[in-house]
């Protein structure tokens, strides 16, 4: 920078990193990040099967009582006749 009231950017390379002016974070924070968005996407995934499953138990537990009703329809004609 020239000076305040002349502002002049340089982008310098680096030498060390290839970067030009991007702010590098060390591996670990980098990791770390990188971790916490994969761990995110995996519970958004994970939260979507459950709903998934959720669904499907619950149109299960309605089918099983429609079927025991009619089995216990079925058994109370069959008493009835014997």
């Amino acid at each position: 920078m020239k000076s305040v009231d002349n502002p002049t950017e340089i982008i310098k390379q680096c030498p060390s990193c290839s970067s030009e002016g991007e702010i590098n974070m060390n591996k670990k924070n980098k990791v770390f990040t990188e971790r916490l968005v994969l761990e995110s996407l995996l519970v958004k995934q994970l939260n979507k099967v459950i709903g998934t499953l959720n669904k499907e138990v619950d149109m299960l537990t309605k089918q099983k009582v429609y079927l025991q009703s009619k089995l216990k329809e079925k058994g109370d004609q069959n008493d009835k006749r014997g």
